[in-house]
C-alpha cells in the first residue's frame, strides 16, 4: 500500500507496558518497532485483523492493506463494527488511537482465548509467589479507613501493601456486616449501591467504598454525639443544678 498515512511527529510514542504484554502474549512478531506512529502503528492493527481477529474476508482486508489518507476512515468503521469507538480517529489524536488500539488487541485476546477454550487447549500456568508484586494498586489510600471499619467489627486488618482484591474482599466483610441478610430482620436491607455520597463515581467498586466510608463517617459523629453528652452530663453532675437525664437521651432544658 502507499504511505500517505505516517507521519513522524508522533513515531517516537511508544505502547504502554500493559498494551504491549497484550500483543507479546499473542505473538506479535514487531515488538520492539511497536508504537503509536506512522507505519507501525498501522501494520499493529493489519496483524491483528489478519492474524487474529479475521472479521473480514480475505479480499475485504484490501482497505486495512493501503496505508494511504483514508486508512483511519476505514479503520473507525472496522472498530465500529466489533463494538470499539473509534469515531474521528486520526494520525494526531494519540490518545483515540492508544484506545482503538488496545480495544482491537482485546477483542483479540478474547476470540484466542475463546478458541482455546473451544478446543479444550487452556494450560493454567503455575503460580508465582511475585507474580503480582509490580501491579499497581490503585485502592492503596483506602485500607487505613478500611482498617478501622475491620477493627470495629473485630475483623482481620488489612496489610499495608495489601492487594486491591483483598481490599475489596474487605469491604465486602463490612457489607456483609453492615448490611445482615434481610431474613435477619424485619425492616427493609440497608443497600450501599443506593446510598446518596454526593460525588459523581461510575465505577461501582470504588462507589461501594466510597459509601462504605460515608458509613463509618456516620459512625463517628454518632459516637461523638454520645461522647459529647456525657461529657457533658458528667459535667453537670457537678453542679448543683444539673439538667441532663442520660437515661432519656436529653441534654438540658
Amino acid at each position: 500500500g502507499g504511505g500517505g498515512g505516517g507521519g513522524a511527529s508522533v513515531g517516537a510514542i511508544q505502547l504502554p507496558a500493559g498494551l504491549k504484554r497484550k500483543l507479546q502474549a499473542l505473538n506479535y512478531p514487531e515488538l520492539e518497532s511497536a508504537c503509536l506512529g506512522g507505519q507501525d502503528y498501522f501494520k499493529i492493527i493489519l496483524w491483528l485483523e489478519e492474524e487474529k481477529i479475521r472479521l473480514y474476508e480475505k479480499i475485504d482486508r484490501k482497505v486495512l492493506r493501503e496505508f494511504n489518507k483514508n486508512w483511519y476512515a476505514h479503520v473507525a468503521d472496522y472498530a465500529k463494527e466489533l463494538g470499539v469507538p473509534a469515531e474521528g480517529l486520526n494520525e494526531k489524536d494519540v490518545a483515540l488511537k492508544l484506545k482503538v488500539l488496545n480495544g482491537l488487541t482485546n477483542v483479540a485476546v478474547h476470540d484466542v482465548y475463546r478458541d482455546k477454550a473451544e478446543a479444550d487447549e487452556l494450560v493454567v500456568a503455575a503460580q508465582k509467589g511475585s507474580a503480582d508484586a509490580g501491579e499497581k494498586q490503585r485502592l492503596t489510600l483506602l485500607i487505613p479507613a478500611v482498617n478501622k471499619l475491620l477493627d470495629q467489627f473485630s475483623l482481620p486488618l488489612l496489610p499495608e501493601n495489601a492487594a486491591d482484591a483483598d481490599t475489596v474482599a474487605a469491604l465486602r466483610c463490612i457489607h456483609a456486616r453492615v448490611c445482615p441478610p434481610a431474613a435477619e430482620s424485619s425492616g427493609t436491607p440497608f443497600d450501599l449501591d443506593r446510598l446518596p455520597i454526593g460525588i459523581p463515581i461510575d465505577d461501582p467498586e470504588v462507589r461501594r467504598a466510597a459509601a462504605v466510608l460515608r458509613v463509618m463517617h456516620g459512625l463517628e459523629l454518632q459516637q461523638l454525639q454520645v461522647n459529647i453528652n456525657h461529657v457533658i452530663n458528667e459535667l453537670q453532675c457537678l453542679t448543683a443544678d444539673p439538667k441532663t437525664d442520660a437515661r432519656l437521651g436529653r441534654v438540658g432544658r
